[in-house]
Order: C-alpha cells, then sequence, then structure tokens
C-alpha cells in the first residue's frame, strides 16, 4: 500500500539545498514541471531502492515549499531525510502559533500546520485548528478551514458541522459547509470500502 508523507522544511532552506541532497543520496531524477497559474514548480526524483518518490513542491498559492514523500516504502527516504534536515515538527509549530498575534501571521502559520498534518491524527495541533477556526478575523477562520481539507482528520466532521451552522459570517458558513460535505463523503466512502472488505473477509 503507497503511503504520502509531507515535510515542511523550516526556512532557510530551498530547491538548491534538496538537489544538493539528492545528489550525495544518488536519487534518480524523474521529471520538473514548471510553475503554472494554479500549478506549483515541482521537481521529482526517485529513491535508490525504489520504494519512493520524492517531490519538491514550491507551492505560490499557499505560500509553502515542501517536500512530499510517496511509495510502497518511505520509511528509509524519510529517515534520510529527517536526519539531515532542519524539519518542522510538532513541536516547532506550536511554538510557531505561540510567537504569533496578528492576523497575516497566523495565516502564514496555518498554511504550514496544513502541509504538516499529513499523517495520524494530533489533539495539540488539532487544538491549534480549532483556535484558529474560532479566530475574530473571519478571513483567518477561512484560511483555517481551507488547511483542514488537506489532513484528513475526521475528527474535524463534527467542528465543521457546528461551524457551518453556526459562524456569524455567511461565507465562513458556505466554505465550512462545503469542507463538511467532502470530508463526510470520504469518511462514508471508507466505511464502506472497509465493511465491504470485512464481509469479502468473512465469506
Amino acid at each position: 500500500m503507497s503511503k504520502k508523507i509531507r515535510l515542511v522544511p523550516k526556512s532557510g532552506t530551498g530547491r538548491t539545498d534538496i538537489e544538493h541532497l539528492a545528489e550525495q543520496l544518488d536519487w534518480t531524477y524523474h521529471q520538473k514541471t514548471p510553475k503554472g497559474e494554479q500549478t506549483p514548480f515541482e521537481i521529482i526524483w526517485l529513491s535508490t531502492d525504489r520504494g519512493a518518490a520524492i517531490h519538491w513542491i514550491e507551492d505560490h498559492l499557499i505560500r509553502v515549499d515542501y517536500l512530499l514523500i510517496q511509495g510502497p516504502d518511505v520509511d528509509p527516504t524519510l529517515g534520510e531525510l529527517e536526519s539531515r534536515l532542519d524539519l518542522h515538527s510538532s513541536e516547532s509549530l506550536q511554538d510557531l502559533f505561540d510567537g504569533t498575534r496578528d492576523g497575516s501571521a497566523v495565516m502564514d502559520a496555518l498554511h504550514v500546520l496544513g502541509v504538516h498534518c499529513s499523517g495520524p491524527f494530533e489533539p495539540d495541533l488539532f487544538a491549534l485548528f480549532r483556535w484558529s477556526m474560532h479566530d475574530p478575523d473571519p478571513l483567518v477562520r477561512r484560511v483555517a478551514l481551507l488547511m483542514v481539507s488537506l489532513t484528513n482528520w475526521n475528527e474535524f466532521i463534527p467542528l465543521l458541522d457546528y461551524i457551518r451552522k453556526h459562524d456569524s459570517v455567511e461565507s465562513v458558513r458556505a466554505q465550512a459547509e462545503t469542507i463538511f460535505d467532502v470530508m463526510s463523503t470520504q469518511l462514508n466512502a471508507a466505511r464502506q470500502a472497509n465493511q465491504e472488505s470485512q464481509d469479502k473477509g468473512g465469506q
């Protein structure tokens, strides 16, 4: 089964650093996609063991540069990256929010948070989203909702349900409604697939 993990380097790590790392680790260059109006710049390599594809993505739409690692055996590549790069962690993201007060900085922090949260549910990071989804600024709340959609954390569904019904701003309620529908549909599809798998296994 293929896995997908996103890693967000801290500021100071850029494309040149990743290209040098690719040379050091003998990754095989695969392809490059130039920046488009709605598509980010991207370079893809394959790990030496062919267990993972490494994507370096410069997403100008959310203003975050990050690594996407996907494949049937990503753990060796993840270990190499975590040992060689200064990456955001749950603790550094909490520190980022603790030092943030103005709306623009909160939205920048939310972009990093949303990209980072590609793994299992983390209550402490969920709390950062929940706090931002109740921010006095409706634009901050909308950015928080957008980044929630990247997580695939089903724990957000009750909170989205509340916001789509009770937020004071119509545009926020509408965005919460859209994301609630998408995440609920995905959850129901996963439950159905799991039930079908169990039914087949019991035959």
